[in-house]
């Protein structure tokens, strides 16, 4: 019992190091176009419609996962990924489709957040609402920092957990909020449960359907696949960055186990785990030959790795489970207080938020309808904020730009927000729900073009491989004076306080400590151009090149792990990808129809 309760107790204490990105792509499922069409379908069709949301939450989970292994695997996220393996014309094509995705997404975040504040203030005109939702960026670029390859910068890493933990607070609020109009509405379990079952009203009534089609078009959102498959990377730092090091030199590699140096003849201790041996800054695993154990190394990523997806699912899972009752609520309050009326059915239906507010307001009273407020402002924040992020994941991804992260949020938060501000001035509150009701169009439009390179990209062997070794130059692991030169001011302190913040890791390692503390006061001493030359230094790639046991050196690289996605993996992406394509195209033609 005891030695359960301890399994369980290591299980949770691992899987707390994980929870954090599912939560990031759980705002997604709650956003201001879920509670339109979840309001609508529970105030119009009853509980019946509650099918349909399991439906598209287990379609949400099985992309989801797909982009976690895809993250995880090849380290790259599905905008970059595009970029490297698609043509020129493909992945422009799939920019400009994301880019108007993203902007219809963080329109509708934008709406939600302005008509909640409107709700709550009603004296707060809509377009000083919509200027308020600006701010929440400036929250971003305090606290995201989202350069997973610095594994020295701790406090960036806390930085982005404490990011997470506020997100997960808004999340956390929402669903308290709907429990509390859980508490107010009066509620038959039994019709309840029946919702979860299939009728074949949903798929003979082109009313239900519409609906239905429209919920699982508001469900799975596009930029959720982008951002969730960059994300998920930050957990991978540990084990990536300890792989061993090669550079190109001739028709051989040289590998090197870490920057400052190696001892390729030392033999493994027989006592030493996989990942001792790889984490271990003395020397990379060699076995008795003086050849490097690549067995090793293989068999601690493929253990990594695993670890790494297993958890990253459960993290989704139970983020994504928490927006399915959130999702679950929306739709049951609206059918308890909208549809079973005490007049009969469908005596009051949902035409938007303001509507539904003051519904809640008349048959529950201000308590209820405050607290919706509160959760729809709660919901359209956490979402700008991940909505943002991913703006700036594909726009990097597809285009490779290297201006400053805090650049590229801005831009993208300025695109939302001025066709949000225009139509907040000139319509009011109609010209923002028609606007809210165009972007899930859009969505629904770009849904495809997100799944299908997702589908496509995860089941290539040839993309979903991890490589034993990382390839890289034949650099010094200091910076040269020349570099530094070229350096701002600020980076150039920046990056001194990283080495002299490093320098401290470098007790837990004697044999290292001495070189190491001198290769830092040689850099400071280059970077400031003062003192003068030590008789000793650290060794240069002139010197090392001398030194003929401080490389190793293989004729090819070692094959790489092959995680592509299985032929029954296959099949349902496959499955999976067509009746999206089928539902939303319907949706969209539907529309066009009624224009």
């Amino acid at each position: 019992m005891l030695k359960s309760f301890g399994r369980i107790t290591k299980y949770l204490k691992t899987l707390g190091k994980f929870i954090g990105p599912g939560f990031m792509i759980a705002v997604g499922y709650l956003d201001p176009g879920n509670w339109a069409t979840d309001m609508e379908g529970g105030s119009s069709f009853g509980y019946r419609l509650l099918f349909i949301i399991l439906v598209s939450n287990i379609i949400a989970v099985f992309l989801q996962n797909l982009t976690i292994r895809l993250g995880t695997v090849t380290g790259l996220d599905l905008a970059s990924a595009s970029r490297k393996f698609f043509p020129k014309w493909l992945n422009l094509f799939l920019y400009v489709l994301a880019e108007i995705a993203i902007i219809a997404t963080d329109i509708a975040e934008v709406i939600g957040s302005a008509i909640a504040l409107n709700l709550l203030f009603p004296s707060l005109p809509l377009p000083a609402g919509v200027a308020i939702t600006a701010v929440d960026v400036f929250i971003i670029l305090l606290f995201y920092n989202e350069d997973v390859e610095d594994d020295e910068n701790s406090t960036s890493g806390r930085m982005v957990r404490i990011f997470e933990i506020f997100v997960m607070m808004l999340v956390a609020a929402v669903g308290i909020c709907f429990i509390i109009e859980l508490a107010y509405s009066d509620i038959v379990a039994v019709d309840v449960f029946k919702g979860f079952l299939p009728t074949r009203e949903i798929f003979t009534e082109p009313e239900v359907l519409y609906v239905a089609i429209g919920i699982i078009g508001a469900t799975v959102m596009p930029h959720n696949l982008y951002l969730h498959s960059f994300i998920v990377q930050s957990r991978c730092r540990e084990w990536k960055i300890s792989r061993p090091k090669v550079s190109k030199r001739g028709e051989q590699w040289i590998v090197k186990s870490n920057q400052f140096d190696l001892q390729p003849n030392k033999p493994v201790q027989q006592n030493m785990t996989p990942l001792e041996m790889i984490m271990s800054h003395t020397s990379i695993p060699v076995d008795s030959s003086g050849q490097v154990n690549f067995e090793s190394v293989r068999k601690y990523l493929d253990r990594s790795l695993k670890k790494n997806l297993h958890y990253g699912f459960m993290d989704l899972l139970v983020a994504l489970t928490f927006a399915f009752f959130v999702n679950c609520s929306i739709l049951i309050v609206a059918s308890a207080n909208f549809y079973y009326t005490s007049g009969g059915q469908g005596q009051q239906q949902i035409q938007d938020l303001f509507s539904a507010h003051a519904l809640l307001l008349q048959y529950l009273g201000p308590p209820a309808a405050v607290t919706f407020a509160l959760a729809l402002l709660c919901a359209g924040q956490s979402s700008t904020l991940t909505a943002t992020l991913a703006g700036q994941v594909i726009m990097s991804g597809f285009l490779g730009m290297t201006t400053r992260p805090w650049i590229r949020r801005i831009v993208t938060r300025l695109i939302a927000i001025t066709p949000a501000m225009v139509a907040a001035c000139v319509a009011g509150r109609s010209g923002l729900s028609n606007m809210l009701v165009a972007s899930q169009v859009a969505l629904s439009i770009q849904l495809p073009f997100a799944v299908v390179p997702l589908v496509y990209l995860t089941s290539r062997r040839s993309t979903m491989k991890l490589d034993l070794v990382v390839e890289g130059k034949e650099v010094d692991s200091i910076p040269l004076v020349t570099e530094q030169a070229k350096m701002s001011l600020i980076d150039r302190l920046v990056s001194r306080l990283r080495f002299s913040r490093s320098k401290s890791d470098w007790t837990r390692f004697p044999q290292f400590s001495k070189l190491n503390k001198r290769a830092v006061k040689d850099f400071f001493v280059q970077s400031s151009g003062q003192g003068e030359e030590e008789e000793e230094r650290p060794s240069s790639d002139s010197s090392i090149e001398e030194k003929p046991n401080n490389r190793l050196t293989i004729d090819a690289l070692p094959e790489p792990l092959v995680y592509a996605n299985g032929k029954v993996t296959k099949v349902i992406s496959v499955l999976v990808a067509l009746l999206l394509i089928g539902l939303n195209g319907y949706l969209v033609v539907s529309l066009f129809m009624q224009i």
